[in-house]
């Protein structure tokens, strides 16, 4: 039996850890529960404590190192102490990359630099919390799967699809809602960065909603419909174990 195409791998579990809390950290960061500390006067401090629980959320992942996929019947990993604090610090530096890219990407839209620097800096930081720590996660250091994931039309494997989900609909979000910036409302919701903050959160929770169906519910949907021509190879500690496949599918590589 040959090996599959990689678009058709797939881990057949999911990690219940993130798929329950994510949504979960995300919308208890966009409250940020403070009390006094209101969004509109007070939006440094708000995006701050926003950015402080969705960090805390990921760093918690990333030390127990249990983002998002698991491959079935394969051994525990016994990272040490050294190598999950690595992984955290790793993702720090990433997502603050990531974050200093956007602010610029911000100030050369047309965002104040000077006057308001600090809710600039913390919109740039929610968003990459958002947008570019899953995908930091998710796909780590490799450079061909952040091609396929983010920039080509190739087809992807499920944990390209997770990534460039998530990533997509929070930015296209966030940078559609910053057109309620211009307009004459008038409204205190409008009043920079609230609408692209807040434009990210929502692509963000639509997204996880998304690539949760796209990446999870149909395929175990499909295994379980394919159940009774199963072949379950051995995983062991094969990195490139790709789920099961059916007999039909099998005959068809021979």
């Amino acid at each position: 039996m040959k090996s599959l195409p990689l678009h058709k791998r797939y881990p057949i579990e999911p990690n219940g850890m993130e798929l329950a809390l994510g949504g979960m950290a995300s919308a208890l960061a966009l409250a940020s529960p403070g009390k006094g500390l209101n969004l509109y006067e007070h939006p440094t401090r708000y995006l701050a404590l926003s950015a402080s629980i969705l960090f805390g959320y990921y760093a918690i992942l990333a030390f127990a190192d249990v983002y998002c996929f698991k491959l079935p019947g394969s051994r525990a990993r016994h990272l040490g102490i050294g190598a999950r604090v690595g992984k955290v610090l790793t993702t720090a530096i990433a997502t603050a990359l990531a974050a200093a890219a956007i602010a610029a990407a911000f100030v050369l839209f047309g965002a104040p630099a000077a006057s308001k620097l600090g809710e600039t800096a913390m919109a740039a930081v929610n968003v990459a919390l958002l947008a570019v720590t899953p995908v930091v996660l998710t796909l780590k250091a490799d450079a061909s799967a952040w091609r396929r994931a983010l920039l080509s039309t190739e087809p992807k494997s499920l944990p390209e699809k997770w990534a460039a989900g998530i990533f997509w609909c929070t930015m296209l979000a966030a940078w559609s809602a910053a057109l309620f910036i211009p307009m004459d409302w008038d409204r205190p919701w409008q009043r920079w960065p609230i609408p692209i903050v807040g434009g990210a959160y929502l692509g963000n929770l639509v997204g996880l909603v998304f690539v949760l169906i796209r990446c999870f519910v149909l395929p175990l949907s499909r295994a379980r419909n394919d159940a009774p021509g199963l072949v379950i190879p051995d995983p062991g500690l094969d990195p490139n174990y790709h789920g099961p496949v059916t007999r039909s599918m099998a005959k068809k590589d021979e």
